[in-house]
């Protein structure tokens, strides 16, 4: 008899793609967000919607990372998703005109080092070219 948490080739795929794509527009938008905070932006550039989306599924694919299922460039613990869970609390205060936290910016670093590694700054950069094109995509901003 089969192991029920053992996927078949094609769910491990497609479990890897979304996870794939989950942390690349994580990471993105969560670059986006704490340097539009750190200049001290009006405008901080993220919909809230796909802020809460991202972070909810990136949430998820660390946690699949933790059982095993997925394998990445880092090692996740229950810490980490911690973190990326209190980043998403305090990103999302942020997006609803509520609390800039101090704590952010720093949070946002660890969260994506956590994600991509030593690497992550390279990673970030591409992250947010592709998270602004899809945000501009599917949430525009009117007159812009």
């Amino acid at each position: 008899m089969s192991d029920p948490d053992q996927l078949i080739p094609e769910e491990e795929e497609d479990l890897l793609e979304w996870a794939s794509m989950a942390k690349l527009y994580a990471v993105g938008y969560i670059r986006i967000l704490a340097d539009a905070i750190e200049r001290g932006d009006a405008d901080l550039q993220v919909d809230p919607v796909a802020w809460e989306n991202t972070l909810v599924a990136i949430e998820g694919a660390m946690v699949e990372h933790i059982h095993g299922r997925l394998h990445g460039p880092t090692p996740i613990t229950v810490e980490d998703v911690e973190r990326m869970r209190r980043l998403r609390g305090l990103g999302s205060a942020a997006l609803s005109g509520g609390e800039r936290s101090p704590e952010l910016c720093p949070l946002a670093l660890q969260c994506m080092e956590c994600l991509f590694g030593r690497k992550w700054k390279r990673a970030a950069r591409v992250a947010a070219f592709y998270a602004r094109a899809l945000n501009q995509e599917f949430h525009p901003r009117s007159g812009t």
